[in-house]
């Protein structure tokens, strides 16, 4: 009885030891897909807010004044109470009331961003003296449909719209000047609630390369083209929104780089910044201090005057990112190990295909184990 009883508790063992390691199994799987899918092993802020962030072409929200009731800016991306802005004239809003399309915003303060100017000498020339990583600048987009009307005829294409052709004239520019660009032109259709989802996949691989900066580009969907049309170097040109994301663990580091980026083109492109948006959501910016999610125009612009505004602000990018060759010092030639722009390629099925073979191989590991505990399956049917 004492031998049966012995066989028993070891039968026991035998299978809560398998269990444990299919389990242990499992939870690698997870955590292995969430790394792949998300390039942390942190939840995703706020995955639901980040999504599904604008509302359709034309339609738009009117930001007052609660005070003079003076219309101060105008958006297509959804707006909610506790949003900030920071407008062209350093005007310091937070939305405390949304009626319909209608947004009444408290005046906080009237900023002064001429002391962020001091500091960004010392941070640049700490940044360009600084070997080997953060030396590039990466750049994506990940609503790649949008596209601008007068060009295009139509606000989205499918498939590659006009806004990579946008991200296009940036990397030129910068790379004209000898900086390195890690850039991805990865599509991310269709723009949807999950467009935000599948682009993170891409910023988490572009960040391997250690960049500067990430940034986002996009377009707004405000009907008027004049709302964001200016003249820059005496071309017809857009103005540009820097958005932040305030809802997850680097929105206070995002909006601090966001706010030196807008002081320091105020001084160097007067008028190519129109306003900084602090949003409810994400934007996939948890994964980086040096996050910023620029809007090139509106879809009622042209490609053409989208195009002067992306040249005239990275042009100016590396300066203020005190990147080396920026500083005075050439640039280095690249070598056949490192281009001047590094492509991040789509991931396709092979990723899905991987996980179903892991988690595959976790339950063919657990059965093994069993298999080797009971010495086989038929001792295993025998018990």
């Amino acid at each position: 009885m004492d031998k049966l009883n012995s066989r028993g508790v070891k039968e026991r063992l035998n299978w809560t030891v398998a269990l444990l390691s299919v389990i242990c199994l499992c939870i690698f799987t997870y955590l292995f897909t969430q790394w792949q899918t998300n390039g942390t092993l942190m939840p995703v802020w706020e995955t639901t807010s980040q999504t599904g962030d604008e509302q359709t072409a034309g339609t738009y929200y009117t930001l007052y004044d609660q005070e003079s009731g003076e219309a101060i800016e105008y958006m297509s991306r959804h707006v909610f109470v506790g949003d900030e802005l920071l407008t062209g004239d350093n005007k310091h809003y937070k939305v405390r009331k949304i009626d319909g399309q209608q947004v009444y915003c408290e005046l906080l303060e009237e900023r002064n961003l001429k002391p962020v100017l001091a500091d960004l000498q010392a941070a640049a020339e700490a940044v360009s003296t600084y070997p080997g990583a953060f030396q590039s600048i990466a750049i994506y987009c990940t609503h790649t449909d949008e596209s601008y009307v007068p060009t295009s005829g139509t606000e989205s294409k499918n498939g590659g719209g006009d806004i990579l052709d946008v991200a296009s004239t940036m990397v030129q520019v910068l790379e004209n000047q000898g900086i390195t660009v890690i850039h991805s032109e990865n599509i991310h259709d269709p723009h949807d609630v999950n467009a935000y989802q599948r682009s993170r996949k891409t910023a988490s691989e572009l960040l391997q390369g250690a960049p500067a900066a990430i940034i986002d580009v996009h377009r707004d969907g405000v009907p008027d083209p004049g709302y964001y049309a200016t003249e820059l170097e005496g071309e017809p040109a857009t103005q540009i929104r820097l958005v932040v994301g305030r809802q997850n663990q680097n929105s206070e580091a995002n909006i601090a780089f966001a706010e030196k980026m807008k002081a320091y083109y105020d001084e160097v492109k007067p008028g190519l910044i129109k306003s900084i948006f602090m949003a409810k959501g994400n934007y996939n910016q948890d994964l980086a201090p040096n996050s910023v999610l620029l809007e090139v125009g509106t879809h009622t612009n042209s490609l053409e005057q989208a195009n002067v505004g992306a040249r005239e602000f990275a042009e100016a990018l590396p300066q203020f990112l005190g990147l080396k060759a920026a500083a005075g010092e050439p640039a280095e030639e690249p070598s056949a190990e490192a281009e001047p722009q590094i492509t991040v390629e789509q991931g396709g099925n092979g990723f899905g295909k991987a996980i179903l073979w892991i988690v595959v191989l976790a339950v063919a590991g657990g059965l093994a184990f069993v298999w080797i505990s009971r010495g086989s399956f038929g001792g295993m049917k025998r018990g």
